[in-house]
């Protein structure tokens, strides 16, 4: 507990008023995305919820598996988000631009709506922003 009246800093604090407190680094990922501008956090739900549309059901997962191998993708799955697991947003964002263009023909069949949002190069250009950012966190932790 962090807390600026009560916790764990502000009793450090009142014993040795010269030390600095900051978040844990792991928490970075977690607290960019509740802070981030609505265009870039748009696209992380949006990304998010694509993943999870296609992990969540596992004739989507063995149909996109198929895909990856017949297209000869360096990636045979995409990783699954959870909220939990904060270090693995960066991996899945990286994964699923990656694999952008087999992403692409599953949606066409399976959600035409989300299928759109892989032919838009301006959704794409912030996917690819927002997976570098968090890529880099991970290698700064």
């Amino acid at each position: 507990m962090t807390g600026r009246l009560s916790g764990v800093a502000t009793r450090i604090k009142k014993v040795a008023p010269l030390c600095k407190t900051m978040h844990c680094m792991i928490h970075r990922q977690a607290l960019i995305s509740k802070n981030m501008p609505r265009s870039l956090k748009l696209v992380l739900d949006s990304a998010v919820k694509t993943v999870n549309l296609i992990k969540a059901r596992p004739i989507n997962s063995r149909l996109f598996t198929v895909l990856c191998n017949e297209m000869g993708s360096t990636h045979k799955s995409l990783l699954l988000h959870t909220e939990v697991r904060w270090l693995s947003r960066g991996k899945v964002l990286t994964r699923l631009f990656e694999l952008r263009s087999e992403i692409l023909l599953l949606l066409t069949d399976i959600d035409e709506e989300k299928s759109k949002l892989f032919c838009d190069d301006e959704w794409l250009s912030r996917l690819a922003y927002i997976a570098d950012i968090f890529d880099r966190l991970i290698f700064e932790i």
